[in-house]
């Protein structure tokens, strides 16, 4: 999803493979391989030394964009394999500089990907394409957002599932959701049995399985 000859950053960047790949396949010139500990960050220098991009990526140290400086002219940040909360925290400590010349955002969540796109929807980010892959028993889905003055409200079931992805309804979606469905249903089942019955949860997750049944 990155798009060619853009200035990069990855935030939390593991070894900084993607950077690796992305200059190697010739797509960037140049990116920031982010790191919040100094393990990981000797990590990502051993790596980029390695295949002889010392000049191309730099590797920083610092808590989420606070490694993008002005000077930087940074259009493009990823930010990949973590949980939504922590995203979304780490979108909601960045100052305006460090968000300023940003156009496009590239988020991978693990989990919790409706904050992801609250947030994204909230501080005037488009969502423009989504993506979810299997990998090993694991669903990975990838958001790309970029930035815009015309930013429309979505759905409390496009907030769930995500509007692109919704719309394309691939295979790895429809087993994702199917297995969520039965998930909330057994919930449900379950909460209604309790000795206290959480109607408040009851009811969110019985739109939950109306979203699913309707899209499916």
């Amino acid at each position: 999803m990155v798009d060619s000859n853009v200035r990069l950053a990855d935030i939390g960047s593991d070894h900084a493979y993607l950077p690796v790949e992305l200059i190697e396949q010739g797509i960037v010139d140049y990116a920031i391989a982010g790191e919040v500990a100094k393990g990981p960050m000797s990590r990502s220098q051993a790596d980029i030394e390695k295949f002889g991009l010392q000049n191309r990526i730099d590797v920083r140290l610092g808590d989420g964009l606070a490694v993008i400086e002005s000077s930087d002219k940074i259009d493009t940040v990823v930010i990949a394999g973590m949980g939504g909360i922590l995203i979304s925290d780490i979108l909601k400590r960045a100052t305006k500089d460090q968000l300023s010349a940003v156009r496009t955002l590239i988020l991978q969540p693990n989990i919790g990907e409706p904050l992801v796109r609250h947030w994204l929807v909230d501080n005037g980010f488009k969502i423009v394409n989504e993506d979810i892959v299997s990998e090993e028993n694991h669903l990975y889905e990838i958001i790309k957002a970029e930035k815009t003055d015309q930013v429309k409200p979505l759905s409390s079931a496009q907030y769930l599932m995500g509007p692109v992805l919704m719309m394309n309804k691939s295979e790895t979606f429809r087993q994702k959701w199917s297995k969520k469905l039965s998930s909330y249903q057994r919930s449900v089942a379950n909460m209604h049995k309790a000795k206290k019955i959480d109607q408040v949860k009851i009811n969110q997750m019985q739109d939950y399985i109306k979203y699913i049944e309707e899209i499916l």
